[in-house]
């Protein structure tokens, strides 16, 4: 055999070559085989490139092989004899073929879906052709926990990687933007677009998006430049050509800024981690740019890096951790006035560089604000959910098959008797398990094919079937799978039954010997097992999300109205609120900036006394009347009074934020009050605001999240830095008296839709409700219980389908038994019990190796969770009882049937 110095190719297939083929066709075998592995390597990879010489050693194997398993006198006769073997034996045994092929589609099939969304999931962004060389620049958490990683970063950091970091061949920003309201020059409609950036002229050197019209090179190279999606530029113009025409954008402030287009992208791949329907130039920014880039708290640039060929990434990262240092002391010192040391505290901050096609998917940072992330748990939960139900399928195949096989001894003889070699005996047991194998892949194929739509609105993704199936690897693998699993499966029955004897077989005592059930108790045991931990597992996502949705945050959310956008307004807006305030629908009406669940902006502060430590606290910019809606609890001092002029610069603190303050817990405001006290922005003039009151605590934020220290702040303060940016909304408490019904609550909001359009008619109209925003923050887990809950389904239909059929095989083997009972005097639920009892006991068993595996997976999965359901008892002993009841019922039919056969019929021929 010759083997390549130059490429390695699998040395397994290499030995099995030239261990089965006759060594005069090696030589041109190897050097054909080689050659192909190589242009395969170069044109797919490594995985591709092994996988596909693996097929054609087994390709040549079943052509070549001196191996006489692998040949036939005639090949197409011994085929069609086969097949006609396979048919009668399937027809005369229905019960088990129907249960044999449906538990395999059901499996493979759940298999097959799951394998889709993972393949989905882990295949982000690799359209791009410069994929293996892009990187984010990620950043230690700077205004959290210093340890998590953050996706964005400072302006001024892309200006200190290009400066001292030439092993990177480009750095490129995107800057968030925020909503923005766009309209068409003619000013007849407005549209609200959400996913709105900054990016930098050589954008689109980086990233490989396909344009429709206009060049990649200099598309964003001028102020005031705008590239569009194909579908965007439909929703504003049809099917007009858009290039030189001008969008009007409007700004914080109230300005409309106009955009001309300069390119039409095609609408982006769905498996992207950017999402975008417009992009601007970030030179239509210079100013701000010019006036803030040597800030690096900035935070709203994503920072992406090209490095060059061959370049040592870790070594780079390294080299990175020496930039803060250098380039952040100017942004501590002007901004918190601290040094780099004392702003850091002993902490280190550090960059990182994330692999493009492993940013969607990873576990840190965990979210971005530039598109979809993924959930890297939610990935390897139901990969082993599909691997485990694959797994009860072929389990349930086995099991099957060994138990049909046993009514076959006497064939088996008979065909002995008549000639039939062994090596004969054994193809056709192996061809009839792959034939099953085969019909039931195929049977998987439809059902996917059927239910991916119903999945993908469930699962909220466009997973799709046919792409695959013109895959060469996918289908190899499917190919393998069937072989293996038609091999592995029908390996047993078929050496263990051709190696009877024709007398022993012709007696019936050959047969006797294949009643052991151990192997088969075992595969029971293991399908209940599995089964009945993924029940315990999906009773416990249920009660966590039942759980979540009824913890007190501390705060009514109820029946509260939030219309989006008053910003958009100005900053007056009580003209607009008191007209609505003269609705009697409403009882409460408060403006606020943020609204829970999604109060993110934050900064940093400390006491006013020396040496006070800064702090990280969460802003909520509001008012009196939106405390007043909200009804939280004060424990201390009062609500803003619109009547004291000083209280614009007055705050109002959560229980956290006190306690992080250095001012301990409400057990001793009575001897050392908070209120009076002042708090210190830890930046600018660093003037001290009053502290007014003090609220309990309650969850601003997403209650999968620990309550956040908080520190509330008037509407009209202007020292903090974010004074009347950002998205503010109007809430509004509904008056149960008025709105009684949907006809009411939409009459409602009808109402406040014209009252805003008459307000200012460019203002896009959107509201929600925030009992549904608290909902929509468990979203992911709501369609990960959804899916869980179809695929336990069929978990348990898969294994039930397995009981039943070996009940059925059980009940035919024991007619005699049971008759000769009857006889003797045992009445109906004596034959019950006694039959069904075989079957309780190996569901009892599997109850007590299920409960600690699914109590520690549950346990492992509670963790991300501040607020977590307890691992109560009873959830354990409900799925254990549903599994004996559904065992029981699946059971009975045979049961019964068994227990009331006539003696006289089952006995009558001995």
């Amino acid at each position: 055999m010759r083997k390549s110095k130059e490429l390695k190719t699998p040395f397994l297939a290499n030995w099995l070559a030239g261990r089965f083929i006759d060594r005069v066709y090696l030589e041109e075998f190897f050097g054909d085989l080689e050659e192909i592995y190589s242009d395969r390597l170069q044109e797919r990879g490594k995985f591709y490139a092994s996988f596909m010489y693996w097929v054609d050693v087994f390709h040549l194997l079943f052509g070549f092989s001196s191996l006489n398993f692998f040949k036939t006198q005639n090949n197409n006769l011994m085929i069609r004899s086969m097949f006609k073997i396979a048919w009668r034996s399937a027809i005369r045994q229905k019960q088990f073929t129907i249960l044999n092929v449906l538990g395999l589609t059901i499996g493979i099939a759940t298999c097959l879906i799951i394998g889709l969304y993972v393949h989905h999931e882990m295949t982000y962004d690799t359209f791009h052709d410069k994929r293996d060389r892009i990187y984010r620049v990620n950043q230690s958490s700077i205004w959290h926990d210093w340890d998590d990683q953050f996706a964005s970063t400072g302006p001024n950091v892309a200006i200190a990687l290009k400066e001292d970091a030439p092993e990177f061949e480009q750095i490129t920003r995107m800057l968030q933007l925020g909503e923005k309201t766009v309209r068409k020059n003619d000013k007849q409609e407005v549209y609200k677009e959400t996913e709105y950036y900054a990016v930098e002229e050589n954008f689109f050197d980086m990233f490989s998006f396909a344009f429709v019209q206009g060049d990649p090179k200099t598309a964003l190279k001028d102020p005031m430049q705008m590239v569009v999606t194909q579908k965007t530029a439909e929703r504003y113009f049809g099917f007009d050509d858009p290039i030189g025409k001008t969008l009007e954008v409007k700004h914080w402030d109230g300005s409309w800024r106009i955009f001309t287009i300069s390119g039409v992208l095609a609408d982006l791949p769905v498996k992207s981690h950017l999402q975008f329907d417009m992009l601007v130039s970030m030179k239509s920014f210079h100013e701000n740019l010019d006036r803030d880039d040597w800030k690096w708290i900035w935070t709203g640039f994503s920072t992406y890096g090209l490095v060059k060929e061959g370049t040592d990434v870790q070594a780079l990262t390294e080299k990175l951790q020496k930039i803060p240092p250098k380039w952040a002391p100017p942004t501590t010192e002007r901004i918190f006035n601290q040094t780099y040391e004392e702003f850091t505290a002993g902490r280190e901050w550090k960059l990182y560089l994330q692999p493009l096609e492993k940013i969607y998917l990873s576990e840190e940072p965990n979210e971005h604000g530039f598109g979809p992330t993924g959930n890297p748990q939610f990935v390897k939960i139901f990969s082993a959910i599909g691997l485990l139900v694959l797994i009860l399928s072929c389990i349930n195949f086995m099991n099957l098959s060994t138990a049909r096989s046993s009514n076959r001894s006497k064939e088996v003889g008979v065909r002995k008797v008549l000639g039939s070699a062994r090596q004969t005996l054994v193809r056709q047991f192996v061809f009839e398990s792959v034939l099953f194998v085969a019909v039931g892949t195929i049977g998987a194929f439809i059902l996917v094919y059927l239910l991916l739509d119903p999945f993908n609105a469930i699962a909220e993704k466009q997973l799709e079937l046919a792409p695959y199936l013109q895959d060469p690897l996918f289908l190899g693998i499917t190919v393998l799978f069937v072989l293996g699993l038609g091999l592995l499966s029908g390996s047993y029955p078929a050496f263990y039954l051709s190696s009877f004897r024709p007398i022993e077989t012709l007696k019936g005592k050959a047969s006797t010997g294949f009643k052991g059930k151990g192997i088969r108790n075992t595969l029971v045991i293991c399908q209940f097992t599995i089964s009945i931990t993924l029940v315990i597992c999906t009773f416990f996502v249920q009660k966590q999300l039942s759980y979540t949705s009824s913890v007190n945050l501390g705060f009514s959310k109820d029946n509260i109205l939030q219309i989006h956008h008053i910003d958009q307004l100005g900053f007056d807006t009580e003209a607009f609120k008191n007209t609505l305030a003269a609705n009697p629908a409403f009882t409460h009406i408060g403006k606020s900036f943020g609204v829970p669940p999604l109060v993110w902006s934050g900064d940093k502060y400390k006491a006013s006394e020396p040496e006070s430590p800064v702090v990280d606290l969460k802003n909520l910019r509001t008012e009196k009347d939106y405390l007043d809606l909200l009804g939280v609890e004060f424990i201390a001092g009062r609500n803003f009074d619109p009547q004291h002029a000083n209280d614009k610069y007055g705050v109002i603190l959560n229980e956290e934020a006190v306690k992080v303050l250095g001012w301990g817990t409400k057990e001793n405001f009575h001897t050392d009050s908070p209120i009076g006290k002042s708090v210190i922005i830890a930046s600018g003039g660093e003037q001290e605001m009053e502290v007014l009151g003090v609220v309990k605590n309650f969850n601003f934020n997403s209650v999968r999240e620990t309550i956040k220290p908080l520190i509330i702040i008037n509407q009209h303060n202007d020292w903090v830095w974010d004074y009347a940016i950002g998205s503010s909304y109007l809430s509004m408490k509904l008056n149960p008296k008025a709105v009684r019904n949907t006809s009411d609550l939409q009459s409602v909001i009808e109402d406040v839709k014209a009252e805003m359009k008459r307000s200012d008619p460019s203002i896009p109209f959107e509201y929600s409700f925030m009992d549904q925003e608290f909902e929509n923050s468990f979203r992911a887990e709501q369609r990960m219980g959804t899916v869980l809950n179809l695929f336990t389904i069929m978990a348990f239909i898969i294994a039930g389908l397995g009981l039943f059929g070996l009940a059925a095989f059980s009940a035919e083997q024991r007619l005699k038994e049971l008759g000769i009972r009857k006889v003797l005097g045992a009445g109906i639920t004596q034959l019950l019990v006694l039959f069904s009892s075989e079957f309780t006991k190996l569901i009892f068993i599997a109850i007590l190796l299920a409960s600690p595996i699914a109590y520690f997976l549950v346990d492992t999965w509670l963790t991300d969770f501040a607020y977590r359901t307890p691992i109560d008892v009873w959830v354990f002993v409900l799925a254990a009882f549903s599994a004996v009841v559904i065992a029981l019922m699946t059971i009975s039919y045979q049961s019964l049937k068994a227990a009331y056969q006539n003696p006289v019929e089952t006995l009558k021929d001995e």
